[in-house]
């Protein structure tokens, strides 16, 4: 019981640690989290009389892929192996859907009345005497406790079906309003990705909320319109530059990819190669540069873990997802079918999968569908009208 209690605690700190003065304060707190919910889930399962089930093959290809890429890749960041291994544990959490869902809105309100305030510039990071980066452009004010405004969206927009199985009105009103405000707030365009998809999920299982999410796409659209973001043909363009100039060296790929972490080294070489030509450094304009990810996960997984890891993830994702499309929907699991929707769009122009806060939302979403599909059926009809009404 103290375990699951803790876990709903880290589940809401999730997208809120942070620490000051660290290289990287945002990212290094939340992986210090991860790595004790993982050793927390561990011990619980050590502890619990439940029988995980044994994991299917899609499990082996997907671990497989990451520990050959490891152990075969040019470049390896032990702290990018770190990422991508301990939030998978997430998926067999002992809560259940609703009190995951509920942790992961209560730290989802926490971080949109950070990110509107500092919208109003009342940052209470910088009451708190946290100096945050100066940038010219307004909208990089709202980072929220996650770094960034198009990180804070992106959580957020994962976040949002879930009030799918709020129950009370002025909960899902309040709560509702204030994360919308906070979406805005960042200037993200991610939202034009993310909650468009989540709606079509949650329209096409039948799940009356998605009216709510629908209502949110012309707010979306005037988000494009009033953001002080650069223009979105330029943000596109950026966008294509990276995946061109990647493309351009497909052939070079491993099977196994470069390693966990390895896309920043390559591609500067890649860039690099690719720039000698006079025409591609006139198409390249102010794009050329360091780059740290590929602004696509499928992309970036692509070079880190190969075609191999790549197809690994997706068909891991796939099956653990159709296991959940064939069983009833029960209450918080709706939302979190429109959360994985929103998490699986913007990672095709961002990277919530390289970052702890999403990558772990990512898992405890498939947790929230795949409920008791990790642990053995209930004993008796009884056990099972238990589980069901959680």
């Amino acid at each position: 019981m103290h375990t699951e209690r803790l876990m709903e605690v880290a589940i809401i700190l999730l997208p809120l640690v942070c620490w000051p003065n660290l290289e990287r304060p945002f990212s290094t707190p939340k992986l210090w989290l991860l790595a004790a919910m993982a050793l927390a889930v561990a011990a619980h399962h050590l502890r619990s009389r439940e029988r995980l089930r044994v994991p299917g093959w899609p499990w082996l290809a997907w671990l497989g892929a990451i520990a050959l890429s490891a152990a075969t890749g040019a470049y390896v960041s032990l702290e990018a192996l770190l990422l991508v291994l301990l939030p998978v544990g997430l998926y067999t959490c002992p809560l259940p859907p609703k009190r995951i869902g509920s942790a992961l809105l209560a730290g989802s309100a926490i971080e949109s009345l950070v990110a509107v305030l500092q919208y109003c510039h009342a940052d209470p990071l910088q009451l708190l005497g946290w100096i945050p980066e100066t940038f010219s452009n307004p909208r990089m004010r709202v980072y929220g406790t996650l770094g960034n405004p198009a990180f804070v969206a992106a959580f957020l927009c994962a976040t949002l079906p879930l009030y799918a199985g709020v129950k009370r009105k002025a909960w899902l009103g309040a709560g509702l309003a204030l994360q919308a405000a906070a979406i805005f707030a960042t200037g993200s365009r991610i939202s034009l990705l993310a909650l468009p998809a989540a709606a079509a999920v949650l329209a096409f299982r039948g799940v009356k909320a998605h009216k709510w999410l629908l209502a949110g796409v012309p707010a979306a659209v005037l988000l494009l319109w009033l953001s002080p973001a650069r223009p979105l043909g330029v943000t596109v363009e950026g966008r294509l530059y990276l995946a061109r100039v990647t493309v351009a060296h497909w052939n070079e790929i491993r099977p196994l990819g470069q390693g966990p972490g390895a896309y920043r080294l390559q591609f500067a070489q890649w860039q690099e190669n690719w720039l000698r030509d006079p025409q591609n450094r006139e198409k390249a304009g102010d794009f050329a540069g360091l780059v740290n990810h590929a602004h696509n996960d499928y992309v970036e997984m692509l070079v880190d873990f190969g075609p191999a890891g790549l197809i690994a993830f997706l068909v891991l994702s796939g099956w653990l997802m159709a296991n959940a499309w064939r069983t009833p929907e029960r209450g918080w699991c709706a939302g979190a079918w429109g959360g994985l929707a929103a998490l699986l769009a913007a990672a095709c122009a961002d990277f919530p999968f390289h970052r702890p806060a999403e990558w772990a939302l990512f898992w405890l979403l498939l947790a929230m569908l795949g409920g008791g599909l990790q642990r053995q059926k209930p004993a008796t009809e009884a056990e099972a009208m238990i589980l069901a009404k959680k």
